[in-house]
């Protein structure tokens, strides 16, 4: 009838977005899950090889730390307002930095945000990159997360950024400039376009030597597993070019794409 038509391309039109909530709602709450429980009753963390193309590869750059030569290259796509995300962060900072500290991994981030159910995700993002041009990228990201409460659907965020920048010693002048321009928009934009082609769908997503992870390891026997596995059977990726070097061959199908390093690396 007539009256119900508007409500029903409303609903219609809803239909992606109640989609993306139940991704990532999913992906959260079963990463929180599998903490809680300690990875008992919960399916086991598998691998699935995705398709990594030379072009997408030299396009798209993450933010890395760790060695250019680490055997073990794990990608995360993240947003910085995302719950489960940031109880990601707290939960394996202390496991990965053992790793990256000796040489065994390398990680790299990518953003990921999703404005539709997080108000303030890309300004984060944006935020972050401009961190990153003081190669405090690192140390933002962990100040971030820990205040994710304060932010999250703050009116004020970029201010509260700027406080938190000026926290991890960032020029404050010069971080509120980088954030107050459109600056990284298109950056941000080429992350999540590249992490809709490897079949990101949600938050945390995490890969490693190219393979998607499934069912997110939440104990550190979990992760020792992992990475043992795949630092015994993956030869080391190439090591991204320096800045403003001439680009380097297109590597092979498979490989990982460059990144680039902060000072926390």
């Amino acid at each position: 009838m007539p009256r119900n038509a508007p409500s029903a391309r409303r609903s219609s039109s809803m239909l992606p977005f109640y989609i993306i909530l139940g991704l990532v709602a999913l992906g959260g709450a079963f990463f929180l899950f599998r903490q809680a429980s300690g990875g008992g009753g919960a399916p086991a963390t598998t691998l699935e090889k995705v398709a990594l193309t030379p072009e997408q590869m030299q396009s798209v750059a993450g933010i890395s730390k760790g060695s250019p030569n680490a055997p073990v290259v794990m990608l995360e796509f993240a947003d910085f307002q995302c719950p489960g995300c940031g109880q990601f962060a707290t939960f394996s900072e202390p496991l990965m930095q053992d790793w990256i500290k000796d040489g065994t991994v390398r990680y790299v981030w990518y953003d990921f945000p999703l404005p539709q159910l997080h108000k303030n995700a890309v300004l984060a993002a944006r935020a972050g990159r401009c961190a990153n041009e003081q190669n405090r990228f690192w140390e933002f990201h962990d100040h971030i997360f820990a205040r994710q409460a304060e932010w999250s659907e703050s009116n004020d965020a970029a201010d509260l950024f700027a406080g938190y920048a000026e926290a991890v010693n960032i020029d404050r002048g010069a971080f509120a400039g980088c954030l107050g321009s459109d600056k990284y928009l298109k950056e941000v934009s080429e992350s999540s376009a590249f992490g809709e082609t490897l079949g990101v769908g949600g938050t945390p997503t995490l890969f490693v030597n190219g393979k998607k992870v499934t069912n997110i390891p939440s104990t550190r026997a979990e992760w020792q597993q992992l990475i043992e596995q795949e630092r015994g059977g993956a030869a080391a990726p190439a090591a991204a070019p320096a800045a403003g070097a001439a680009p380097a061959a297109a590597p092979a199908a498979g490989a990982v794409p460059a990144a680039t390093d902060s000072a926390a690396g």
